[in-house]
């Protein structure tokens, strides 16, 4: 039954809606997140395992489009947070926090998709790692893994979005 996908869905695109509320260019940035996810996703499918998913929800091999939707809400919705509610901090400390925000929903993510065993960790993963776990079943390297993640898309987010105030100044 795909009620885990569905749910994923509808919550990623209800963040996307209750975002554009506030911004006009939230889908813009909605959509610059998810392709920076997607390519990190694609470029490290090799690390872990998307498991019991539905057939529908990979885009290629091990690569799911619903786990992507699902990262790119948890971004976009703690840079949101940090952008209404630190909005007087410079762009590098609001680009700290929002990595800091975005790996603490990250973190609990992790756990409930390893819990619910959609993802689990390649064997050559395994054989790198302290078999510490944290959070339930995630191991400790996620302390590591998480934030650099985070701040790599956050990076090619902040990047993009610069790109287009710079288009839309132009005009």
């Amino acid at each position: 039954m795909a009620t885990f996908e569905i749910l994923v869905i509808i919550a990623s695109l209800g963040a996307l809606f209750l975002l554009q509320q506030k911004d006009k260019n939230a889908w813009k940035k909605y959509l610059i997140t998810a392709i920076g996810v997607l390519l990190f996703e694609y470029f490290t499918q090799a690390l872990w395992l998307n498991k019991n998913l539905e057939s529908w929800s990979y885009l290629y091999l091990d690569v799911n489009w619903v786990l992507t939707l699902g990262w790119t809400a948890i971004i976009l919705v703690s840079s949101a947070f940090i952008d209404y509610t630190m909005e007087d901090l410079s762009d590098k400390k609001k680009y700290l926090m929002y990595v800091l925000a975005a790996s603490i929903i990250g973190f609990f993510s992790e756990s409930l998709v390893t819990a619910l065993g959609k993802r689990e960790y390649s064997a050559s993963s395994q054989a790198l790692m302290s078999g510490i776990n944290i959070f339930g079943s995630v191991p400790l390297e996620a302390l590591y893994y998480i934030p650099v993640f985070m701040s790599l898309v956050i990076a090619f987010k902040m990047y993009w979005e610069l790109n287009i105030k710079k288009q839309r100044s132009k005009k």
